[in-house]
C-alpha cells in the first residue's frame, strides 16, 4: 500500500487502497505519523446565527488526536465543514471589533 507522508507512495493510491473510504494510521508513513501530534486538523462550519448574528462560525479540531470526522457517514460522502486545512497545533481564533476572524500562531 502506498504511505502519505515522507516516502513517497509505491502506487497512486485507489478506491482499491481506501475500501472504507477513510485512510487509517497504517496508511501514513512512520515520519508522518510521528508529525500528527505537531499538527491539527481545523474544520470551519458556517450555521444559522442566533439574535443580532447573521451567522455562527463553528471551529473543531483534531488536538492532535486522529478522532473527528471530515465527511458525513452515509452513502453520500459529504464535507461537514465549508473549510477545512492542516496546520501547526495550537493555533488561536479570535475575532476582533470589526468582526474579522483572526488567527495566533
Amino acid at each position: 500500500m502506498g504511505y502519505i507522508g515522507s516516502k513517497p507512495a509505491d502506487q497512486v493510491l485507489t478506491g482499491a487502497d481506501i475500501q472504507d473510504a477513510s485512510i487509517q494510521l497504517a496508511d501514513l508513513s512512520t515520519a508522518a505519523q510521528d508529525a500528527l501530534g505537531k499538527i491539527d486538523y481545523y474544520g470551519f462550519k458556517k450555521t444559522n446565527g442566533t439574535g443580532n448574528q447573521l451567522e455562527d462560525l463553528v471551529i473543531t479540531y483534531t488536538n492532535g488526536a486522529d478522532n473527528i470526522s471530515a465527511a458525513t457517514n452515509d452513502t453520500t460522502q459529504t464535507d461537514l465543514y465549508d473549510e477545512s486545512f492542516w496546520a501547526k497545533k495550537g493555533l488561536t481564533f479570535t475575532v476582533n471589533s470589526n468582526g474579522e476572524l483572526e488567527v495566533t500562531i
